[in-house]
């Protein structure tokens, strides 16, 4: 499990992310950006389409893979090390938050 993780958007820039890709591209950058950690000056996350649809639960595979391609397509997001050693490996992607009117803020775990 990832450490807490705050997702702030700021208004406009996130409102016209919003408006450019739609609800569903944004429910799936946060939660890629919920699970990503930083890797130098970027952040990168391991996930495949059907976890993060089980994940999110409310949106099917197929929609998420169309969203992921989009998402690709407007550079959000970059698929890294386009090799992999298992077609079963989950694909690495690094995340450009920059556009997206969001930021990704780690909080400290609750004490129990």
């Amino acid at each position: 499990m990832p450490p807490e993780a705050r997702i702030e958007h700021r208004y406009p820039e996130a409102l016209a992310f919003l408006r450019r890709h739609g609800a569903d591209a944004l429910v799936i950058l946060d939660d890629l950006a919920a699970h990503a950690t930083p890797r130098g000056d970027r952040l990168v996350v391991q996930a495949s389409v059907r976890e993060i649809a089980a994940r999110l639960s409310v949106l099917s595979k197929d929609t998420v893979h169309r969203r992921l391609r989009q998402l690709q397509r407007a550079e959000v997001i970059v698929l890294v090390g386009t090799t992999t050693a298992s077609p079963f490996e989950r694909p690495t992607y690094a995340l450009d938050l920059s556009g997206t009117g969001g930021s990704l803020v780690r909080t400290r775990p609750r004490s129990a």
